[in-house]
């Protein structure tokens, strides 16, 4: 049970710092766990990898807190149509090609290190139009890459703008879409998981263990250190591990 490769416990090592950032600040698990699977495991594979552990810890962090019912009636149709778009994005995993996917991924992963390390952010005006228009895109990259948090954090800067609790509503706004994202991907990528042999059944069993030990973590630490300083490894760690991806997807 405990056999595992040199490759696997780099994984489970990455998979227990994208736990604990997300504890701390509500996102980070999808984005660099895929990451990290995806510069090892072709991207489809990486993706039914970290689909359950995803799903886990988005849950868990939506959950948390109470208040659901304000944040379904306020984030449904965000939810909604991110829903639709990641039930479309998953499928394009079986026609487009995996070095496109590999290099979608890539560039997105090191816009999304290159805005945060700079500290600028780009925000869509708070407009029904601009939220459906986000939410299929976030929906559609993330079913297919599983990079959904860049292009839902551009909207939901701006509808959470100015709010007391913007902090608080971007995390639960942001899990809801994840974890409605993560069961759409789940809906189509079921019988995959189901087949997946032993060793990896294993591997998902421990990684879904190791994040959720390692969220708790975070929580513990949210307001005991700095989660600045933090970000910055995990966002050295992302750009190592995108342009790993980024030279995969060229065949490099």
């Amino acid at each position: 049970m405990f056999d595992f490769t040199f490759s696997q416990i780099v994984i489970l090592a990455i998979f227990a710092f994208a736990g604990v950032l997300h504890g701390l600040t509500g996102i980070g698990i999808t984005l660099i766990a895929t990451t990290a699977l995806a510069s090892i495991y072709p991207l489809s594979q990486a993706l039914v990898l970290a689909l359950l552990p995803s799903l886990i810890i988005n849950a868990i962090v939506f959950f948390n807190g109470g208040r659901l019912g304000f944040y379904i009636k306020k984030y449904w149709l965000l939810a909604l149509v991110s829903f639709i778009g990641s039930l479309f994005g998953t499928k394009l995993l079986f026609i487009i090609s995996q070095n496109i996917l590999l290099v979608s991924l890539g560039i997105v992963i090191l816009s999304y290190v290159c805005l945060q390390w700079f500290g600028k952010s780009i925000r869509f005006a708070n407009t029904r139009k601009n939220l459906i228009i986000c939410g299929l895109a976030s929906g559609i990259v993330g079913g297919a890459t599983n990079a959904m948090s860049p292009i839902l954090m551009m909207y939901l800067l701006s509808a959470t703008d100015g709010q007391d609790n913007a902090k608080t509503e971007m995390i639960k706004a942001s899990n809801f879409c994840y974890l409605v994202g993560k069961i759409a991907q789940l809906l189509v990528l079921w019988q995959a998981i189901i087949t997946l042999p032993k060793v990896e059944l294993n591997l998902i069993f421990w990684l879904s263990i190791i994040s959720l030990l390692c969220l708790y973590v975070g929580f513990y630490f949210r307001e005991k250190i700095s989660a600045t300083l933090f970000k910055q490894l995990i966002l050295i760690i992302l750009l190592i591990l995108g342009v790993k991806v980024l030279l995969k997807g060229f065949g490099i």
